[in-house]
């Protein structure tokens, strides 16, 4: 997949995306929301690899610098539905990038067929159901206590809400 619009280019990744993902990766180790607390930078060939086989995985670049500054991910689900999701380098926060990204990622799926794209959340993650909303999504659930990504000092799961967004394909 390859994806332009005015300032990315959303494509799947290539070996030398590697520091780029690495860098971001890393600010993720210790992340409130879905962290990634086994990410080390000596992981990082194997994640890039992983990524550029991965039919769910796709790089999101800056036009402009050609750097990787994040990525949405593009799961399969049953029903003829996906869930998107995104991670973007703190540097680069509160610019819309995700917010152009995911809407020309939608539309793309939507041109190809897919029939709902959704997206889950911590209800305390303000800026990512945000940019759900930006997008057109719209909330349908609130799951209690459905997700864990981290454990208490006992090893014991720490569990969370989500807020569980959509949007259906109306082309």
């Amino acid at each position: 997949m390859r994806i332009e619009t005015e300032r990315l280019i959303i494509r799947n990744y290539e070996l030398m995306d590697k520091e780029d993902l690495c860098e971001y990766m890393l600010q993720r180790v210790n992340s409130e929301f879905e962290g990634y607390p086994d990410f080390t930078a000596e992981k990082a060939e194997s994640e890039i690899k992983y990524r550029m086989e991965s039919d769910e995985f796709y790089a999101v670049e800056l036009k402009d610098s050609k750097k990787v500054i994040g990525n949405i991910y593009l799961g399969k689900r049953d029903f003829n539905s996906r869930e998107i999701g995104y991670v973007l380098n703190e540097n680069y926060h509160r610019q819309g990038y995700i917010t152009e990204g995911c809407i020309a990622v939608i539309e793309y799926m939507f041109k190809a067929g897919v029939h709902r794209i959704y997206a889950e959340c911590a209800p305390q993650n303000t800026p990512s159901w945000k940019v759900m909303e930006k997008v057109g999504m719209e909330r349908e659930a609130h799951f209690r206590k459905n997700v864990s990504f981290h454990n208490d000092a006992n090893g014991e799961p720490i569990y969370w809400d989500t807020y569980v967004y959509a949007i259906l394909n109306n082309m």
